[in-house]
């Protein structure tokens, strides 16, 4: 029993390798991209402009951020499936349900713990 329990987890984790594998590549290229996009500089002619473009340059670079995030946490997943230790909680060490896996495939805490360091940085940052 436990070894077709293994089996499933294993089989599991093999598909969810390859979509994080891909969602990577994807990010990667996408991030070259906008990199190119966001860093032109250029002179404005007037304060105005110099605020619209700042404007228009934040939204793209906290995309940036975001995606790059993105792929740092894919990274780590990948390590961890490696490892063996993906699939349980980094604070609790519960397992991690395969429906939040499915939904979210770097997921590095359960449901709970996730709520519960958000709530502190929530909370931290005020």
């Amino acid at each position: 029993m436990h070894s077709m329990m293994q089996t499933s987890q294993s089989s599991q984790f093999s598909v969810l390798k390859k979509q994080l594998a891909s969602q990577r590549d994807e990010l990667r290229a996408r991030l070259g991209q906008r990199h190119k996009s966001v860093f032109v500089e250029r002179e404005p002619d007037d304060e105005m402009a110099a605020a619209c473009e700042n404007i228009s340059k934040d939204m793209p670079i906290r995309t940036l951020e975001r995606e790059q995030w993105t792929l740092d946490e894919i990274e780590l997943a990948l390590t961890s499936m490696k490892s063996g230790e993906h699939g349980s909680c980094g604070t609790c060490g519960a397992k991690i349900p395969d429906a939040r896996l499915r939904a979210l495939p770097w997921a590095r805490f359960c449901v709970r713990c996730a709520y519960w360091g958000s709530l502190q940085a929530f909370l931290i940052s005020f």
